[in-house]
């Protein structure tokens, strides 16, 4: 199979489906315009798959093709070079789910009396359209991406630093802290690091200090990020991992090259859906500049996904009623937030199994 990515705006039209092919390529085109953009856009995405066929050991010839979109000859050229890259044009299957509009047409143009595949994938339902002169059908995806395949087609360096086994090792325990001594575990968060070094030192009247015991934890320094936010994030992975995501992942830092450095962004969660990654982000602290994280994750979306789903866990609860829906000035931060995909909400820990249903509602699980 020789697959041809006719480069647009989304890299989520072209990485879910040479994902889902990928063990069946023997030879991948990027076709890309000449325009500043697009050229640094092919190259990003040409870095990302090259680190991947090395990653996995793949035997995948790679190739990329510059045309000018406003150049009939170019793009008639284009054609032909796409042709003469197998004795069998059957061989060959062009992704334009997102691609110019002009070599579009072209390509149909020209390939399509030659039996030439034409791939339009649906990013939204997670299926693809096959197109030859003999028929049109439609298939489901049989391969999703996962997070760290996600990020190393995009481009980026991964590293998950969370550690599940850990949650599931002390699940009821952790649910006790937060369903049970919520108020208690505020006081705890609200202690001094200079009073109190480790576990061990905490008061006997703060009540979660025998359950961090229990976990093993008596000799931890207070400040460890296990003790100061891992603890809700590991409550919220265990509330989410039954919920049928074809990946998930706690504490990720996600590093993008920019010339001789590299800039880390962290995330508490990531969940995989249908080639879909939503952020789950765990707030649990009483001062916190909510405006300002929303503008944080504005900026943050399409390193993840141009489609995927922001939800700002807190700990206090931010009302957002139907009134406060209508009314002219308020919610403004809520509103700000819904338009760009990014959901509040808070105080999950009261009623579990609501959050459960939003979450499933939300993400369209």
């Amino acid at each position: 199979m020789i697959l041809v990515s006719v480069i647009g705006d989304f890299h989520s039209s072209i990485l879910p489906i040479f994902y889902n092919f990928h063990r069946q390529i023997t030879k991948h085109i990027l076709v890309y315009d000449d325009a500043k953009r697009d050229v640094r856009n092919s190259q990003n995405i040409k870095k990302g798959i090259d680190n991947f066929i090395r990653i996995n050991n793949l035997t995948i010839e790679q190739l990329s093709y510059k045309v000018d979109e406003d150049s009939l000859d170019s793009l008639k050229r284009c054609a032909d070079f796409l042709l003469d890259q197998s004795s069998n044009s059957q061989e060959l299957y062009v992704n334009t789910t997102d691609g110019y509009s002009t070599l579009n047409s072209i390509l149909n143009f020209v390939l399509y009396s030659h039996g030439v595949n034409f791939i339009a994938y649906d990013r939204y339902d997670n299926e693809y359209n096959l197109l030859n002169k003999e028929k049109l059908s439609k298939h489901k995806m049989m391969n999703n991406l996962n997070i760290k395949d996600h990020f190393i087609l995009k481009g980026n360096k991964v590293l998950v630093t969370g550690d599940k086994n850990f949650a599931l090792q002390h699940q009821s325990l952790i649910r006790k802290i937060f369903e049970e001594y919520a108020e208690d575990f505020t006081t705890f968060t609200q202690l001094s690091d200079i009073a109190y070094k480790i576990v061990d030192d905490i008061p006997e009247s703060i009540q979660v200090k025998n359950i961090f015991q229990e976990m093993g934890l008596g000799k931890t320094h207070i400040k460890n990020s296990l003790l100061t936010g891992a603890l809700f994030e590991y409550y919220v992975y265990l509330l989410l991992k039954n919920m049928d995501f074809d990946d998930i992942a706690v504490s990720v830092e996600v590093f993008r090259a920019y010339k001789n450095s590299e800039v880390k962004n962290e995330f508490d969660l990531l969940v995989m859906k249908n080639n879909h990654l939503h952020i789950i982000e765990c707030k649990y602290r009483n001062k916190l500049k909510l405006e300002d994280l929303v503008y944080k994750y504005i900026s943050l979306a399409k390193l993840v996904d141009e489609d995927g789903k922001i939800v700002l866990i807190t700990k206090k609860e931010y009302p957002y009623t139907f009134e406060i829906e209508q009314h002219k000035s308020q919610g403004l931060i809520h509103k700000r937030g819904k338009l760009d995909n990014i959901e509040i909400m808070g105080v999950i820990e009261r009623n579990p199994l609501k959050f459960q249903l939003n979450i499933r509602t939300l993400l369209g699980i």
